[in-house]
């Protein structure tokens, strides 16, 4: 985690030295979203307390394929624990680290992609992927 906080700091600040196209968080033109999500139970606990969010429509992305974000719910705020596209989401009966694991499922005509996901304590990581052409 701190490794990808340190490599998208130098990102930010290498792009500043090399602007290639620049606008604001209230152009006309960026694309509009919304949140979307369900509540679910990450730990079994029988309290769905935990979020699986994506953006409404997909927002422009493909047809079978949206941004997903797990979100582990933490005292009075929440936390990415995982952070990864696709169409589905399935919640497995297996646990890691005290936290089921996850499939993640995309396809679109002539591919498909189950990505399997196992919580280390901290994140979720993404353990095997079955892709088919």
């Amino acid at each position: 985690m701190k490794l990808n906080l340190l490599v998208l700091g130098l990102l930010m600040v290498a792009s500043t030295f090399w602007p290639v196209q620049n606008f604001t968080i209230e152009d006309d033109d960026l694309q509009k979203c919304e949140f979307v999500g369900k509540a679910v139970d990450l730990d079994g606990d029988g309290q769905a307390t935990d979020l699986i969010v994506t953006t409404q429509d997909a927002s422009g992305w493909d047809a079978a394929l949206g941004p997903v974000w797990v979100l582990r719910h933490a005292g009075d705020s929440f936390a990415i624990v995982l952070s990864d596209g696709g169409y589905s989401v399935t919640i497995g009966k297996a646990k890691h680290k005290g936290l089921y694991d996850l499939t993640i499922s995309a396809e679109s005509a002539g591919w498909s992609r189950q990505s399997i996901w196992q919580f280390n304590g901290k994140l979720y990581k993404k353990t095997g992927e079955i892709t088919s052409l």
